[in-house]
Order: structure tokens, then C-alpha cells, then sequence
């Protein structure tokens, strides 16, 4: 069981740092002034694993192609919503001026952290490409001839490696000279990541409608 955990964590670390919207959205949440927020994302992209997750244990990855498809273009109708807000976006100074001329300033963080996860939520469980690679996980490494405990701990492995793996990329993204680096490019940075995100979204809809 130790080799294929240890093979498990390997592939899993390979996909989770590999470019997609769910890395691009947490470093543009970390660059939105708000720790809360930027935590928070991670946390909703460990929450939308969850779900992944227990859609496969169901057997949902037999779901017929057009529920798959609705899935992705929902998908990518949140990719544009968020890169047009990340778009059109007030620089960090104005928003640094807002939270200091507003006295609720504790429950505007609190209102931060409940978009950031909702935001991580709704961008990995929207994503049907993370599920189709579970899918191909699942199929290698959960066979009839697996022990019952392993049935059990690899989704748990997978759930825990994706709350720890994005909760350390959160912290190296706020680490002061990394974040340092990242305010100097503020004004243009997160626009840039808008635009990726919506590019993300036209291939999506450009493969699910070519499918």
C-alpha cells in the first residue's frame, strides 16, 4: 500500500501545481489584498475535491455526455464572470482606501473569505477535466482485488493533499518578498490572469461544443 500512496501523492502533486484556472485564480485572489480571501480560495478548491470526489465514488463518471457537458459550460460561464470582474477590477489602492474609510472592516474580511471560497468551490467542481483525471486515478489505482481500507483512504489522501498543497502554495504566494513582487506588478497582473481565465473558458466552450 506504501508504494502506490507514494505514487498516488507524486501524480497528484504533478496535476495540482500544472497551470489550470484553479492555480491562476488563487494567486489572483492572493494578490487581493485580503489573506482571508486568498486562504479561503484554497479551502472552496478542496471543498469542490470533496464533491469530485464523492460524484466518482457514486459512479457518476458514467453520467451520460450531455450532463458532462452542461457541467463544463457552466464551468466556463464562471471562468468569464471572474475574469471580467478581474478585468474591470479597482487597483489595490482603491480598495485599500474603501477598507480604511469602512468600519466594518472585520466583516468585510469575513465577506472576502465567503467569496474566495465560493469562488475555489465553484472553479474545481465546474471543472469536468479534474474529474475525468480522478476518473483515470481511480481506474489505476482502485481495482476488485484492493484492500477495503484503500477504497476508504484514497479519497480521503486526495481531499487532505489538495487542502495542504493549496494552503502551502497560499502561503508562498504571501510570503513577503514573493508578495512584494506581486504588488509591483498589481495594476496589470490580475488583469493578465483575466484574461487567461477567459481564454480557459473559449477553449472549454470551443471543446464541449466541438464534442
Amino acid at each position: 500500500m506504501f508504494p502506490q500512496l507514494a505514487a498516488l501523492l507524486g501524480i497528484l502533486t504533478a496535476g495540482l501545481i500544472s497551470p489550470g484556472p484553479d492555480f491562476f485564480l488563487i494567486v489572483k485572489n492572493s494578490m487581493s489584498g485580503s489573506r482571508s480571501r486568498a486562504f479561503a480560495t484554497g479551502w472552496g478548491i478542496a471543498a469542490g475535491l470533496c464533491i469530485q470526489v464523492l460524484a466518482l465514488s457514486l459512479g457518476l463518471a458514467v453520467a451520460p455526455p450531455v450532463v458532462l457537458r452542461v457541467v463544463q459550460l457552466a464551468g466556463a460561464a464562471f471562468l468569464v464572470w471572474v475574469g471580467l470582474k478581474a478585468l474591470f477590477a479597482k487597483s489595490e489602492a482603491d480598495r485599500t482606501q474603501a477598507a480604511l474609510d469602512h468600519a466594518g472592516a472585520r466583516i468585510r474580511e469575513r465577506g472576502q473569505a465567503a467569496a474566495g471560497f465560493m469562488e475555489g468551490f465553484l472553479c474545481n467542481v465546474t471543472n469536468v477535466k479534474v474529474f475525468v483525471f480522478f476518473t483515470s486515478i481511480f481506474s489505476q489505482f482502485v481495482t476488485p482485488e484492493s484492500p477495503a481500507s484503500w477504497h476508504v483512504l484514497m479519497p480521503v489522501v486526495v481531499v487532505a493533499h489538495g487542502a495542504v498543497m493549496w494552503t502551502l502554495i497560499t502561503w508562498a504566494l504571501l510570503f513577503p518578498p514573493v508578495a512584494r513582487q506581486l504588488a509591483r506588478a498589481q495594476r496589470w497582473l490580475p488583469r493578465v490572469f483575466g484574461v487567461i481565465l477567459i481564454g480557459f473558458a473559449l477553449f472549454v466552450i470551443w471543446e464541449s461544443l466541438r464534442g
